[in-house]
């Protein structure tokens, strides 16, 4: 389940602050690199990166665009962590309420 959010939040996707080049013919002499903020996508550490003159630009793809092992790693941890939190909490709720059912009938 934490492996399926992690991969579904790659639909969360914001631009920037990092850049990449997008071109090469930019500036007064109309030979230098075209920088542009970078679009990405995971939460919350973002972990597929747009890939410049690679990929459909502005458009994330796990085959072409640059994938982060570390970063999809650490949000997939996050999400087991809470998955895990929310099961013993449901679990917890459980107990209770059937410990206090077991009081109320005697």
């Amino acid at each position: 389940m934490a492996i399926t959010l992690a991969l579904l939040s790659v639909f969360v996707e914001c631009i920037g602050p990092e850049l990449a080049v997008y071109g090469s013919l930019c500036g007064p002499s109309g030979s230098e690199f075209c920088y542009k903020p970078v679009l990405k996508g995971g939460f919350p550490v973002a972990y597929l990166f747009d890939a410049t003159g690679v990929s459909v630009e502005r458009q994330l793809a796990f085959v072409e665009d640059d994938l982060s092992v570390g970063a999809l790693v650490l949000d997939i941890a996050t999400y087991l962590a809470i998955v895990l939190s929310t099961m013993m909490a449901i679990s917890r709720w459980r107990q209770d309420r059937m410990q206090s059912v077991r009081f109320d009938r005697t």
